[in-house]
């Protein structure tokens, strides 16, 4: 893509459209391997394979387990994928995921944070699970493209949100809460549907990329919007598996 310029919502919208586009036999494979272990349990979970001898962990659970630390790295890996697309590198699948355990501990620990925070947040009290959603929307990123510790990942993240509330939530939030409200419409209208599970776990591997996508673009907006981001020392200097550093 290589347009560094402040964009506007709807701007931002459809370049994460345009790169999903051209982009998207990529992000499916991504998305499809962060699938394969729920789509297994699914499967288990409807047949006699989910009925294991009694005091012994059902096998549907370990697989449930496996798509849990499987998810960081996808998104990870769809965070690196849209990066190098907006810088105008090559997307693949191999290089993505490449970047994506560079430091896996890393990433997978940050995510984690942030999921049983956003929970907590959630089941608890409402808006602290906003508040969460909105101070680590950038987490992926400050991990995977700044390379930072986790706390400084957190830290970083924290400080990009500061004052694009708002937009966060009117771009990421927006973009996730329409995906509930098609998965929800989806399974209510094939409820008695055989196929409802699996076209409705088939709409989610479509679907998820996306937001991952338009939060790389918003994080790169709010970089070049508040630091003065060098465009053309990022255009030289940057490439998918070199990681960003923050402007300081």
């Amino acid at each position: 893509m290589s347009d560094f310029r402040p964009r506007s919502g709807s701007e931002i919208l459809d370049a994460a459209f345009e790169i999903y586009r051209r982009h998207f036999l990529v992000f499916i494979a991504i998305s499809v391997f962060a699938s394969i272990p729920w789509a297994i349990s699914s499967f288990m979970s409807q047949t006699a394979v989910a009925l294991p001898p009694p005091g012994t962990i059902p096998p549907s659970s370990l697989i449930v387990l496996a798509g849990i630390f499987i998810a960081p790295f996808t998104e990870g890996a769809i965070t690196a994928a849209a990066s190098a697309a907006y810088l105008g590198n090559p997307v693949d699948f191999s290089t993505a995921f490449r970047v994506a355990f560079t430091r896996p501990g890393r990433l997978f620990f940050a995510m984690c944070v942030k999921w049983i925070a956003m929970g907590f947040g959630f089941v608890l009290f409402l808006v602290p699970g906003f508040i969460v959603f909105k101070r680590y929307f950038a987490l992926p990123m400050t991990v995977v493209l700044e390379d930072n510790a986790v706390g400084d990942a957190i830290s970083r993240s924290r400080t990009l949100s500061n004052g694009n509330g708002s937009r966060i939530f009117a771009l990421i939030g927006g973009v996730f809460l329409f995906t509930i409200f098609i998965s929800w419409s989806l399974g209510t209208s094939l409820a008695s549907v055989t196929l409802g599970t699996p076209i409705r776990l088939i709409l989610s591997t479509v679907v998820s990329p996306f937001s991952t996508i338009v939060a790389t673009l918003l994080y790169y907006d709010i970089r070049i919007r508040r630091e003065g981001y060098d465009i053309e020392l990022m255009t030289q200097a940057l490439s998918a598996t070199a990681p960003l550093q923050p402007v300081r």
